[in-house]
């Protein structure tokens, strides 16, 4: 469960139309629905047993928007909210300069990568594309250890695929076993696809390939969420990592 938080320059009721509106008119596409409370907003999606809640207060910039996300959600969600920001309606909350400099200091992402990179254990199901190699040199994921435990359980989830040839619809309970838990998405949407296919397609031995199956940390800026998009080759017995680094556009980005 992650809290994002974002801030309006109107006032609680105009912000709650404001995000309203947006959802409404985009939450079908996400297969969800969107409902009004005394709070807030709650919105649920078809298959999931989970709500993500938007929540409104005053401040005195006009007002805090908190979005309290269930992990399963945390795709979909992060889809409507970056609706909103891509539009200037709303912007991501900063906190005061003396809260930052009391934040300890962050690990870069690609010094994370390469570190596993390093071990065998790590190498031996796994490998990584050049052009991923670059990604993650331009990434700019902040995390607490959090990409490091993700790129562990990757580690595991691939060693037990091995050799299996598992169905996709068993993959979601291979990655729960392995720890990723709802991290994992098996493919990226159809819509998403035929909008901006080209963002997820990488060269690998000699032709374009789709690159769908994916893991994604936290939401919101490229400090806070990041995404690895890979494909399992079964006759190598390894995953492939086409993609290391900033979010890729979504249904939301036209």
């Amino acid at each position: 469960m992650d809290t994002w938080e974002y801030t309006c320059n109107q006032s609680p009721p105009e912000a709650l139309k404001t995000v309203r509106f947006h959802v409404r008119t985009k939450v079908l596409e996400h297969n969800g629905g969107a409902a009004l409370n005394g709070e807030g907003i709650d919105l649920d999606f078809i298959g999931h047993d989970a709500v993500a809640r938007i929540r409104f207060a005053k401040i005195q910039a006009g007002t805090r928007i908190s979005v309290i996300v269930p992990d399963a959600l945390r795709e979909k969600t992060f889809a409507l909210m970056a609706g909103l920001v891509s539009k200037r309606k709303i912007k991501p909350f900063e906190k005061p300069a003396a809260e930052i400099a009391e934040r300890k200091p962050f690990t870069k992402a690609s010094d994370i990568l390469n570190g596993h990179l390093a071990r065998p254990d790590f190498a031996q199901h796994i490998e990584i594309l050049p052009q991923a190699l670059a990604h993650a040199g331009q990434c700019l994921y902040e995390h607490d250890g959090k990409l490091d435990k993700a790129l562990t359980h990757l580690a595991t989830f691939a060693t037990k695929r091995a050799g299996k040839n598992i169905p996709m619809h068993r993959l979601k309970d291979l990655a729960r076993d392995s720890a990723l838990g709802n991290l994992y998405r098996p493919m990226v949407s159809d819509t998403v696809v035929r909008v901006h296919g080209d963002h997820y397609r990488f060269e690998y031995q000699g032709k374009r390939t789709l690159f769908d199956e994916h893991i994604t940390l936290g939401g919101g800026y490229p400090k806070e969420c990041m995404s690895i998009h890979f494909i399992w080759d079964e006759s190598r017995a390894k995953l492939i990592i086409g993609y290391f680094g900033q979010h890729l556009p979504t249904s939301e980005d036209k």
